[in-house]
């Protein structure tokens, strides 16, 4: 069960109708003690994270706007999801997509059914939070505007190459853990809901759990193609599958019942 995420507003102790300069000395007073190089609290890693990922929305009108009228940008919030994406910046990186295919017996794919789908993806470094750079940016640095991290586009003669490295102005020491990319390989796993009735070839769709491209990016997305079994040729053995999926199905409404 995914984890519940606290407001944004409670994270960093404002109001909502707090402005942007109240915002920022909120950030910063905190960081400086909760900061992974100072704080010896052991939870100062994941704390520095959440303001850091509460500032990076608040501070920005765009995406407080959004937050303000979705919420939290959770899986399944469609909504805040699709107007993320549309009101994105023209310079945001995005990750690419990943493509993995599953197998279903025909009972499942009648009947629907979750599957835990695993496959490698490059996901953000905690270690620098996907900055790829060790130390707290500057906000208003004019460089790379508080991500940490300096991108600078090359016009190929077949394409547009795009080189990130750590910001010279604000930090300048790469991250050990990543190596200045702000991303690591990872194996992760989901579990997969796939829809009664899906059809052999269909493609199914897991917004935000492709590639990362880093600090300031927007993930990928994963795509599950589903390839449907031929039912077996003995109908005894269909009637008799239909028959223990019907036993398990009663079984756990009975259990849900008490």
């Amino acid at each position: 069960m995914a984890a519940v995420k606290r407001d944004y507003y409670e994270v960093l102790g404002l109001a909502r109708d707090a402005d942007a300069d109240a915002i920022k000395r909120a950030f910063h007073s905190l960081a400086r003690d909760w900061h992974p190089d100072v704080a010896d609290d052991p939870d100062a890693e994941a704390r520095f994270r959440e303001l850091a990922e509460a500032y990076g929305v608040l501070s920005k009108r765009e995406a407080r706007l959004l937050y303000d009228r979705y919420g939290y940008r959770g899986r399944g919030n469609q909504g805040f999801d699709e107007a993320l994406w549309e009101a994105r910046p023209a310079v945001a990186a995005r990750g690419e997509n990943i493509y993995v295919g599953i197998e279903l017996r025909s009972l499942e794919a009648l009947g629907g059914t979750r599957q835990i789908v695993s496959y490698d993806a490059v996901v953000r470094c905690k270690a620098c939070m996907g900055r790829g750079s060790v130390g707290l940016p500057d906000p208003e640095c004019e460089y790379c505007g508080g991500t940490g991290r300096k991108r600078t586009v090359s016009s190929l003669e077949v394409a547009n190459l795009l080189q990130i490295e750590p910001c010279p102005a604000c930090v300048a020491e790469a991250c050990s853990q990543c190596g200045g990319e702000g991303t690591v390989s990872a194996e992760r796993r989901i579990r997969l809901l796939v829809p009664p009735g899906v059809q052999d070839g269909s493609q199914l769709r897991v917004g935000g759990d492709g590639n990362d491209a880093g600090a300031g990016s927007i993930p990928g997305d994963l795509f599950v193609r589903v390839k449907v079994l031929p039912p077996p040729r003995d109908s005894r053995f269909v009637r008799y599958a239909a028959l223990v999926l019907l036993i398990v199905a009663i079984a756990t409404l009975v259990l849900y019942i008490r």
